[in-house]
């Protein structure tokens, strides 16, 4: 049962919305609440539709890719390249028609993004952190109870290798920094770890894998340990911190370098703080 909330006034005074505590919290959701709530706001409450950023566009596409590639490891189907391939052009493809145009300055630069996804997905294939052996699992999904954590927590984890470790492949432009690539995706690796206990799995290590698309594509692990109890108790309370925000209601802008490539700037200058908006109407 959802447990509502004492009526309080909407912080954006934009468009009212629900309070009650969310039905659970995703890592995902989670970080980008904490990276800024108004942006959280416009995205997944009122749901304002923009033209989908090439980067996110990309990543989708490839992350579909991969999902196939693994899934025919774990069912013993067809893995070769040219599949891979083709499940790739047909996502690219499928997503620019369900998800809403992508913001291509023009045609030039959706096939140099397409020709770039096919490129990245050739060198993952052909690097040594290509899944040889069956996969434990693919695109599995976890939602639990976490003590400490006022609502579930859920989690869909690209790959967890055959000795339980969870892997979350990302696409970048750039060679990750590795201490500061566990630091930035610290919430989501910890919640798979905190997903992955609660059926009783310890898992070795929590990886991320980069494919990295320079002029010569790279894919590249980033290992960290597991957690221990700070750690555990710091990702908890960030993901608690999420939770209480979002029931509350607590949507305002978080400034900073997100901003620079952020959709939702006219958005967010219009904002006020409702008092304000009372007081400008007086």
């Amino acid at each position: 049962m959802i447990a509502p909330l004492q009526d309080a006034p909407f912080a954006t005074g934009l468009t009212p919305w629900t309070r009650t505590l969310p039905e659970h919290i995703s890592p995902t959701a989670a970080k980008a609440y904490l990276s800024c709530s108004l942006m959280f706001y416009f995205e997944r409450v009122v749901c304002l539709r923009k033209k989908t950023p090439v980067a996110l566009h990309l990543g989708k596409a490839v992350h579909a890719a991969l999902q196939a590639f693994h899934l025919a490891r774990w069912r013993g189907g067809d893995d070769s390249p040219e599949t891979i391939a083709a499940v790739f052009e047909q996502s690219f493809t499928d997503l620019e028609r369900d998800e809403g145009p992508v913001n291509y300055k023009n045609d030039a630069k959706r096939e140099k993004t397409r020709i770039d996804g096919l490129r990245v997905i050739a060198a993952y294939l052909d690097s040594p952190e290509a899944m040889k052996e069956k996969p434990r699992a693919v695109e599995v999904m976890l939602t639990e109870s976490i003590p400490g954590l006022s609502v579930p927590l859920t989690g869909a984890m690209d790959l967890v290798e055959g000795n339980y470790t969870p892997v979350d492949f990302k696409s970048a432009s750039s060679k990750p920094d590795r201490s500061h690539a566990v630091f930035d995706h610290e919430i989501q690796l910890v919640s798979y770890q905190l997903l992955l206990e609660t059926v009783g799995e310890n898992p070795p290590s929590l990886d991320l894998v980069f494919l990295v698309k320079t002029k010569k594509p790279q894919t590249i692990r980033v290992r960290s340990k597991p957690a221990d109890r700070h750690r555990k108790l710091r990702v908890i309370a960030l993901l608690d911190t999420a939770v209480e925000g979002i029931a509350s209601n607590r949507f305002h802008p978080q400034p900073g370098m997100h901003c620079s490539w952020c959709q939702f700037r006219n958005e967010c200058m219009a904002w006020l703080p409702e008092a304000y908006q009372e007081r400008r109407a007086a």
